[in-house]
């Protein structure tokens, strides 16, 4: 009987030193993971599972009763695991999700300048200096509208007739945005040329938010193209009435450059194209002509969802909700990273915007799949989406 009495007894103080033995952890301030422990016993080693990682890694042996995990913020949005080895052969897990609530540093734009060998309007900036830069968002006008996303510090444009203004804003891994950039535009020249073709007129908008200020317009002339820029003139104010230079025959281009006052950055216009004798002023084409995918016109697809701020909280391919002429077989899917598909319509007219059927769901980065049928063949467009809240 005795003896039975000593079994249970031990086994209930197992039981209770079992039962004292913890091991969590806690994502601190957003920068690191507090790893806690309680009711083991030396040696003890750490052990780390990342999203990807096919087994854990080790951490190296610990001493104490907790560490500081520092991971990089990319794995924002997915759980890590952990687990440690204790004494002979016993071992603890436990597991994290990985977020965080820290905005990164905001950037600003440096140069707007347009390059008329390609068309396009090419915006360049500084890369932020916070460590956790996932992309960054660039739209034009104010508010900020038709945002695009750009996983460098150069983003191009088509060329539009008017001047555009652009901000930029940072955006991590789990989907904080900085501050917005203040706006910066391009160049825009407009010339005409007096019914003789004696003088020119050059008007342009006013360069803003130059790094350092700025120091000039200077106005360049080409004879004939290929452009051969020649200097004209320079001015503080943003027109110049100019005798048509001497030698032109019949056509004559014109450019306005900017120039930093300290930075020695600069900004080039659109050239601009005028004859002698012509009085209508007829400007020089800047639009693209190439092949253009017309299934491509029919939809609207984004790759950023602005959480509850219209009009850019919606994925909707088809935004009037009724499928085009000719086109069949909608379908939408939306997968998140892990590849779980969190949204699913057959509906033109049912929009994703940023829920799932069991709630909202996080920031970050998603997949889009969007199926349509056209002239009977089955067409599939993939992309990806980034949910900004």
């Amino acid at each position: 009987m005795r003896r039975h009495v000593y079994i249970v007894f031990a086994m209930f103080i197992a039981v209770s030193q079992l039962c004292a033995q913890s091991f969590t952890a806690q994502v601190r301030e957003g920068l690191y993971v507090d790893l806690r422990w309680h009711g083991v016993s030396s040696p003890m080693e750490l052990f780390r599972k990342l999203p990807g990682d096919g087994a854990y890694r080790s951490l190296g042996a610990v001493v104490g009763d907790g560490v500081k995990d520092t991971v990089n913020r990319s794995v924002c949005g997915d759980t890590i695991r952990y687990r440690l080895d204790y004494g002979a052969g016993q071992s603890l897990e436990t597991a994290v999700w990985f977020t965080d609530a820290v905005t990164p540093q905001p950037t600003e734009i440096q140069i707007v300048t347009v390059d008329s060998l390609a068309d396009s309007i090419i915006v360049t900036w500084n890369p932020s200096i916070s460590s956790d830069v996932d992309a960054y968002i660039i739209c034009s006008g104010s508010p900020c509208v038709s945002p695009d996303t750009v996983y460098g510090t150069r983003y191009a444009v088509e060329y539009q007739t008017s001047p555009l203004s652009f901000r930029l804003f940072v955006v991590d891994s789990c989907g904080n945005p900085s501050a917005l950039s203040p706006p910066c535009n391009n160049l825009q020249l407009n010339v005409k040329a007096d019914s003789c073709g004696g003088t020119v007129n050059a008007t342009w908008n006013e360069y803003r938010n130059m790094p350092g200020g700025i120091s000039a317009y200077r106005i360049y002339y080409s004879i004939a193209k290929p452009y051969e820029w020649q200097f004209l003139d320079s001015v503080n104010r943003l027109s110049v009435h100019v005798p048509m230079p001497e030698g032109v025959i019949d056509s004559c281009y014109f450019r306005v450059e900017v120039t930093g006052l300290s930075s020695g950055l600069s900004a080039s216009s659109n050239p601009v194209g005028v004859a002698l004798g012509d009085i209508s002023n007829e400007e020089c084409s800047h639009s693209h002509q190439g092949d253009v995918d017309g299934e491509g016109e029919m939809f609207s697809l984004p790759n950023v969802l602005l959480y509850g701020q219209a009009p850019n909280d919606r994925f909707q391919p088809c935004p009037s909700g009724v499928l085009p002429s000719g086109i069949s077989g909608y379908r939408l899917d939306i997968y998140c990273r892990t590849g779980r598909r969190v949204f699913h319509s057959e509906n033109p007219g049912e929009p994703f915007v940023g829920r799932s059927k069991s709630g909202e769901l996080p920031g970050g980065a998603y997949v889009y799949l969007f199926f349509y049928t056209a002239n009977g063949v089955q067409q599939v467009k993939k992309g990806q989406l980034l949910l900004l809240k």
